[in-house]
């Protein structure tokens, strides 16, 4: 029974994170006359899927100055976009909002000139102990984080999502959700499938002497996956190395790897085809 009761108390709150951000992507993505949402397109080039954004990007780049507003006051605002302080208002106030091309332009001027790694490093404290769960789980820094995901790996051929920890699922459902793409996850305890694919990737870690298993919930919807893996901190080598070579024999192929907090040292020992892209924004 005390097996039973754990089983469902872990599946329980994987499923209520899920909710939660899906229903935070409802709320931000409700399309009305006066709001376009962000998508994804997906575009032929030489038989690949790649990566497109729309150019109606409008209510994103709204929702990101509404995130910022919350920080800044409106004079920082404009000199960090470049935008007059009384267009500033109008699109925070609703009276207009950036359209088209100026719409996609001033989605990545704010990429580009906000420092992402100092606003999440206000969330974490330096110590042995790092808790990121606070950013993880904290709806408009899913939102900043999945901007610049977005941004990063544009242009790739990438047809699915893996999150790799419990901490990444809301990320990872976020871009999901806006791509258009399923996604798949990784845990230490089994979930009831209902006709999804799972395989068990089991391994001997160095800490410890018995095996280590995790379940992997993988449903292939193509002959070829190309994989973006979605992590809060670089992934553990062993784990990671066993589970990119039992995709590989499922003709899956991991393409992108994004990690909140990464490390070089660490990530050098993980086996990545060339071609291979990472990217973390913190360095820990």
């Amino acid at each position: 029974m005390l097996v039973i009761k754990y089983f469902f108390s872990v599946f329980s709150y994987i499923f209520s994170s899920i909710i939660f951000i899906v229903f935070e992507i409802q709320c931000l993505f409700t399309v009305s006359s006066r709001h376009s949402i962000l998508v994804m397109v997906t575009v032929k080039n030489s038989g690949k899927e790649l990566f497109q954004v729309n150019n109606d990007v409008s209510h994103i780049t709204v929702d990101l100055l509404k995130v910022l507003k919350a920080k800044y006051n409106y004079k920082k605002l404009s000199n960090l976009t470049g935008i007059p302080v009384s267009t500033l208002t109008r699109y925070l106030t609703g009276k207009t909002i950036p359209k088209g091309t100026k719409s996609k332009r001033l989605l990545k001027n704010l990429i580009a000139n906000l420092n992402v790694s100092s606003l999440i490093s206000q969330f974490i404290k330096r110590n042995d102990a790092v808790d990121i769960s606070k950013i993880m789980f904290n709806p408009n820094m899913i939102k900043i984080i999945g901007a610049h995901i977005i941004n990063e790996f544009a242009g790739m051929k990438i047809t699915s999502f893996m999150a790799l920890d419990l901490l990444s699922i809301p990320l990872t459902a976020y871009l999901s959700t806006i791509t258009s793409r399923h996604f798949s996850l990784v845990t230490k305890e089994p979930l009831p499938s209902d006709g999804q694919e799972s395989f068990i990737v089991t391994y001997n870690d160095s800490k410890s002497i018995w095996p280590t298993c995790y379940w992997v919930f993988f449903k292939q919807v193509r002959k070829k996956e190309s994989i973006l893996m979605i992590s809060a901190k670089t992934p553990e080598y062993d784990f990671f190395n066993k589970l990119a070579e039992s995709l590989e024999e499922r003709n899956a192929e991991i393409v992108g790897l994004f990690s909140l907090i990464g490390n070089e040292e660490e990530l050098s020992k993980l086996n990545l085809k060339p071609g291979c892209k990472r990217y973390y924004i913190l360095s820990w």
